[in-house]
């Protein structure tokens, strides 16, 4: 997940044959409007089930886990 143009510059050292690469504007206030909708939780999440891997839980706990 590469969120924003920093980021995204870093894709050039990741081996796309290997690895998901997904791209979107930077969380932050002043560039949401490229973040929200990317759907990149749920995408992980798609590309992890379709090799047989448990989805991540990307819920954040009320409790902190010890």
């Amino acid at each position: 997940m590469l969120w924003g143009t920093y980021a995204q510059e870093k894709a050039k050292f990741v081996d796309t044959s290997r690895h998901l690469v997904l791209k979107a504007g930077h969380p932050s206030p002043m560039s949401q409007k490229y973040f929200l909708g990317c759907r990149h939780f749920s995408k992980a999440n798609s590309y992890l089930l379709s090799y047989g891997i448990d989805p991540i839980d990307w819920c954040i706990p009320e409790e902190p886990i010890d």
